[in-house]
């Protein structure tokens, strides 16, 4: 059974509507699916209703961008602050969850405007021009913007040789035109997907730009703060990175949680239902469902 409970669509920073999403897996042979739109809901009634369509087993999910503090490294990285996103999987109380998100989301749109106004600045773009074309990619809906949209305008107006460059150059953390998102910490992220019946899974562990032993701590942390699972990293990763991870899993006993982290043509080497396997020993975070009276 193929589970894919990573994707994106244009209800975050993903280029497929919720429906093309869903089609787009049930083609790829994924069996069960969760939309996992940033810090947003809104996609997730028109990919359930598209993947009963297809008789897929549809999960409700979104990510939530998390602020968390990792400590321990010596002199001026004693300390790193970073952005983590935590997906949460088969909450039931949409209502809390959307109401205790809208302000992330509203936040996003602060967010896109001004890393755009740093790029017109950096670029000498007019700001005007360049927030219109970020805005049409993300379907003239300034809440949905993200860094991947601005990364696919940049590349589409010669400004990078690929969209990955943007980010290199512009986008990533600390790079000259990034702009931190306002966020729970992760410890309240965790509580919240609890407070609504879903479980907590932490998102690709090893895209964080943090060195192995800030992964491993990373995972033992979200561990410690009652997190369920922890995503494993994609097929495209070294296989010592996927060893180390296993190891980590284990050590502080999490279930495991498989995902494509797929947007769309603006990340196409993220293909939907390209998701690794468990080991024999692992636990899938699916086991722990309880809800919608599936049977995974």
């Amino acid at each position: 059974m193929k589970i894919d409970l990573h994707c994106h669509s244009t209800c975050s920073d993903g280029t497929y509507a919720p429906t093309e999403v869903v089609r787009r897996a049930y083609a790829a042979g994924v069996d069960v699916l969760a939309l996992t739109d940033h810090d947003t809901l809104a996609g997730i009634d028109e990919a359930r209703a598209a993947a009963t369509d297809c008789g897929m087993t549809f999960i409700n999910g979104v990510e939530i961008s998390c602020e968390h503090t990792l400590s321990g490294g010596y002199g001026k990285n004693k300390s790193t602050n970073k952005i983590i996103h935590v997906v949460g999987l088969d909450f039931t109380d949409r209502a809390k969850m959307h109401a205790s998100l809208q302000q992330l989301q509203d936040s996003r749109a602060t967010r896109g405007q001004r890393i755009t106004k740093k790029l017109s600045e950096l670029l000498a773009i007019d700001y005007d021009e360049l927030w219109q074309q970020v805005c049409a990619k993300a379907d003239g809906n300034p809440q949905a913007v993200g860094r991947a949209h601005i990364g696919q305008v940049l590349f589409e107006r010669g400004e990078v040789k690929t969209v990955q460059q943007a980010f290199d150059k512009y986008l990533a953390d600390n790079k000259p035109a990034y702009v931190a998102i306002d966020a729970l910490s992760m410890a309240r992220g965790i509580e919240l997907i609890h407070a609504c019946g879903g479980k907590a899974v932490l998102a690709h562990p090893t895209r964080y730009q943090l060195s192995a032993t800030r992964v491993r701590k990373l995972i033992k942390e979200f561990a410690e703060l009652g997190g369920d699972a922890c995503e494993l990293p994609s097929n495209s990763e070294p296989l010592s990175t996927r060893r180390m991870v296993d190891r980590s899993i284990n050590e502080h006993q999490l279930t495991t949680s498989t995902g494509s982290d797929f947007h769309g043509s603006n990340m196409p080497w993220r293909r939907i239902g390209d998701v690794p396997a468990l080991t024999a020993d692992q636990r899938g975070v699916w086991q722990l469902f309880r809800h919608e009276g599936y049977q995974i």
